[in-house]
């Protein structure tokens, strides 16, 4: 027996020797896939940063260069506007210069009709008119002579006033459209210089945005070839991880393993000693009678006719032993207490181990005087005499296994 307990001690102490993890290596490995992935991910996440940068700057440029294309395009019409208000000016300029020299033709041909005239008049003097005025043959024609006298040097002051303001104003209509051409074409020289300006800037734009093609055609270069490598280190990390996780598993299965067997061999070292102990308490060449009083032998072990059905016959596990009510039961021997409860069938009920796979069994009880658990010694007061479960009066159900095993208790009764 000493032999047998120092073997499961040394098994218990043994078993749990076994390495609780992955092995240094795998975990070190897995350590170093990680910086790695972590390291990629990061060089990734700052070529796309550099690629999202780029493309949001060559947005900026493209959306500048459209804006720019519009400003040409305005000043394009505004130019073809101005070419078209400079062609009109031009055409009513000359349309304007011909009307003022007709109109100085007309005024100087009047001129020299009215000097023509003025010189008649000088030479013949006073008498011309008068020669006019006294051919009249009557008095109103001589008024009607006077009027048209009168009539014709009025329409002569007039018509040299008309032709003076006709050249006036034609003269200030040559001068508004000559200066109208001037601004028109000052205005067209700054339309083109602003479209020059636009279309330089617009050259640089288009340099720009070109030399940042460039550098988004490299980031995402550089971008896949970092995918790349990412993917690869994902891949290797994934067997490193697997095959981690692989040892771990397998480790935890033999660390549960070695604790089974650890509480196997400490659950049979315990039990070991407690038969130890046990044995040591008595050899079981007899049992203490249980009772108090030596009662009366009601029912014997083995097969009998049911206590509630005559016509049926049934197998009696132990023996029924009638006594008053309240009647002190003793343990029959030193053990300790496996059950203390209650069933439906057995009401309260104790069961008490011994030793050498010995046990004994105390139902129907009035009550329970001991727990689960609680060592007794032999002759001790554990419960009282009782009718508790399926029971037709007041006795105690005794019983004696062995291994679990039903056995005879009156065997175990006498000298």
């Amino acid at each position: 027996m000493k032999k047998y307990l120092v073997g499961l001690l040394i098994a218990a102490l043994v078993l749990p020797i076994l390495p609780a993890a992955a092995s240094q290596a795998t975990r070190d490995q897995l350590r170093e896939m990680e910086r790695q992935r972590a390291a990629a991910g990061q060089l990734v996440s700052e070529q796309q940063n550099l690629l999202a940068g780029t493309e949001f700057e060559m947005s900026l440029i493209m959306a500048e260069m459209q804006e720019l294309d519009q400003q040409i395009m305005d000043a394009n019409e505004k130019l073809e506007t101005i070419e078209y208000n400079l062609l009109v000016t031009e055409l009513r300029l000359e349309e304007a210069e011909e009307e003022l020299t007709i109109a100085r033709e007309e005024r100087d041909t009047q001129m020299e009709i009215l000097r023509e005239r003025v010189r008649v008049m000088h030479e013949n003097g006073q008498a011309g008119f008068l020669e006019i005025l006294f051919q009249a043959e009557n008095i109103s024609d001589f008024f009607s002579r006077w009027e048209y006298i009168r009539t014709v040097a009025q329409f002569d002051r007039d018509l040299l006033d008309s032709f003076e303001e006709t050249e006036e104003r034609i003269y200030a209509n040559v001068e508004n459209l000559a200066a109208n051409r001037a601004l028109i074409r000052d205005l067209g020289a700054q339309v083109e210089a602003a479209k020059r300006e636009i279309d330089l800037r617009l050259a640089e734009r288009a340099l720009f945005f070109a030399a940042l093609e460039e550098d988004a055609e490299r980031h995402n270069e550089w971008l896949a070839l970092l995918e790349e490598e990412a993917h690869a280190i994902d891949i290797e990390f994934g067997v490193v991880r697997d095959r981690y996780r692989a040892e771990v598993a397998e480790q935890e299965r033999i660390r549960r393993e070695a604790e089974e067997a650890r509480r196997r061999a400490e659950a049979a070292a315990r039990a070991a000693e407690q038969a130890n102990r046990l044995a040591s308490l008595n050899s079981f060449e007899n049992f203490a009678w249980p009772l108090a009083i030596q009662g009366q032998f009601s029912s014997p072990f083995g097969n009998r006719p049911s206590p509630f059905n005559a016509a049926r016959t049934e197998f009696h596990t132990g023996i029924d032993i009638a006594a008053p009510a309240n009647t002190r039961i003793n343990a029959a021997e030193a053990g300790y207490v496996r059950l203390a409860g209650w069933s439906a069938s057995w009401g309260n009920w104790i069961i008490i181990d011994h030793a050498n796979g010995y046990s004994t069994m105390y139902a129907h009880n009035t009550r329970n005087r001991v727990t689960e658990g609680q060592r007794v010694t032999r002759g001790q007061h554990i419960a009282d005499v009782g009718t508790t479960g399926m029971s037709t009066g007041n006795h105690l159900h005794f019983e004696v296994r062995i291994n679990g095993t039903h056995v005879d208790p009156m065997r175990y009764f006498g000298g």
